[in-house]
């Protein structure tokens, strides 16, 4: 069973972004996404895909949300994305964080309208930072990790939400 907290705070978060992430990717880009698995808890550290973009939310949300993308699925959308513009090889490598980057702060955006609510403070959102060939990201001190993979036909991606440990519950379980 779910915890209070985790209900009201973290669940919400992670079905917007995931069913945003599902809508975004399927009308701009023809590409269908399905979730896979998930993981939860005290961990030392988040491990990373290939390229992982971070938006911290604020406001209503107060979660650090980090979509890491495996290579392929990475150039699949620069190519979608700079399909109508010739792109300098030395300009390959911005260009793919940039594609990340603006995935990532579409998706977030959309998910503002799910998550803003009548009364509450307005959600604020930071701009993407983008990490390329990191691997991990260390915990904080009583930071929580929260993660959803999800599969397309071109590579995986994790949503991972980072927040304090009084989000989640004792016993760290995501129960659909």
């Amino acid at each position: 069973m779910l915890d209070k907290k985790l209900t009201k705070d973290v669940e919400p978060v992670m079905k917007s972004a995931i069913g945003r992430t599902q809508s975004y990717f399927n009308s701009e880009y023809g590409i269908n996404v399905t979730e896979s698995k998930s993981e939860s808890g005290d961990l030392d550290s988040l491990t990373l895909l290939d390229m992982t973009a971070i938006i911290g939310m604020g406001g209503g949300v107060n979660l650090l949300i980090a979509f890491s993308f495996q290579d392929a699925l990475i150039d699949t959308l620069f190519k979608r994305m700079s399909a109508d513009f010739d792109v300098a090889p030395d300009e390959i490598e911005m260009y793919r964080e940039a594609a990340a980057g603006e995935a990532v702060n579409t998706i977030l955006g959309h998910s503002t309208i799910d998550l803003q609510q009548a009364n509450g403070p307005p959600i604020s959102m930071t701009p993407p930072v983008i990490l390329d060939r990191v691997k991990t990201i260390r915990r904080m001190k009583n930071a929580m990790f929260y993660t959803r993979s999800l599969d397309t036909d071109f590579g995986r991606m994790n949503i991972s939400l980072v927040g304090p440990q009084e989000l989640f519950d004792t016993r760290l379980d995501y129960v659909k």
